[in-house]
């Protein structure tokens, strides 16, 4: 991002406790405390204060070999940007929001996902133009300009700030919960849209979009983000509304019965004509599944009103 002019936080990376303590020193609290390695997206502390910052510190510096990454806290509303590129030709879908806290309120640790909107009615056309000036288009040309062929999906974490856009991440895949919101409103054939990719023919597609709003909730088992329960018996009906899909993510069969195996158990996914619409729908279906002390939020959305 810093090379090629893509507005993001300020930040240091450290690896050694004297040098974040002494950065720190340098630019205080609230800061933005980040493991530099995989961590599952739990790998975040946002810390209001010095002594959270200090505290998320030893623990990552009490394991062997850590990377830490000091970034500034950037304040507003946090969008995913996902798009499919074939290298030469991009374009967007439909404008989505995560929920990444573990419960209501945008509170608690950072987890991989609680649920997610699209689209979100946040920007206005001006706005969008500046996001794609802004971030997606130096994203794109500096992937060439750095001599990578890339194709495929990308996923932009983008915070917009009173000060404009800035990139948070970057991940070379589609997102989740995003995916399970976004993808059930194309209305092309993915399949073929791979095709053209891996072709180099996207600018030969059209991206048709469906009609209204999708809204997802994910159930997580007890404990999630931290130690939690597993081999819970589950009960998801087959019969459900229209336009209704829950996925499984971490599920397994035992003779006819299901459990859960893992953190983010299942995600329910509902499109309807609007975002309000979409949340009630999907919270009518989160009502008919049977897991016992599952743990979801129930404000998926609530940033929008």
């Amino acid at each position: 991002m810093a090379r090629h002019g893509v507005p993001t936080a300020e930040h240091r990376t450290v690896h050694t406790m004297d040098a974040a303590r002494a950065y720190l020193d340098e630019v205080g609290a609230p800061i933005v405390v980040k493991d530099s390695y995989l961590a599952a997206g739990k790998g975040v502390t946002v810390a209001p204060d010095r002594a959270t910052a200090d505290a998320a510190l030893r623990d990552l510096f009490s394991r062997p070999n850590a990377e830490v990454v000091l970034e500034e806290m950037l304040v507003g509303q946090e969008l995913s940007v996902l798009l499919l590129t074939d290298g030469r030709t991009a374009f967007e879908l439909p404008l989505a929001q995560d929920h990444k806290q573990a419960y209501d309120g945008d509170q608690g640790p950072m987890t991989g996902g609680m649920g997610a909107v699209a689209p979100v009615p946040l920007l206005d056309d001006a706005q969008r133009e500046r996001l794609r000036t802004e971030i997606v288009r130096p994203v794109l040309d500096g992937l060439r300009s750095d001599g990578i062929d890339y194709r495929g999906a990308l996923f932009l974490g983008v915070m917009w700030t009173d000060a404009g856009p800035k990139l948070l991440e970057i991940n070379v895949r589609l997102g989740d919960p995003e995916t399970q919101t976004v993808l059930p409103l194309l209305d092309n054939d993915l399949a073929s849209l791979l095709e053209a990719i891996e072709q180099r023919r996207l600018n030969e597609v059209t991206p048709l979009w469906r009609p209204g709003a999708t809204a997802t909730v994910v159930l997580a088992a007890p404990g999630y983000p931290g130690a939690y329960r597993k081999d819970i018996p589950l009960d998801v009906p087959e019969g459900r509304e229209p336009d209704t899909w829950v996925f499984h993510a971490g599920t397994r069969r035992d003779g006819d019965r299901l459990l859960s195996s893992g953190g983010r158990v299942l995600a329910v996914t509902a499109l309807d004509a609007d975002v309000p619409a979409a949340v009630a729908k999907a919270y009518r279906e989160v009502a008919r599944i049977g897991f016992p002390d599952a743990h979801y939020r129930t404000d998926i959305g609530g940033r929008l009103r």
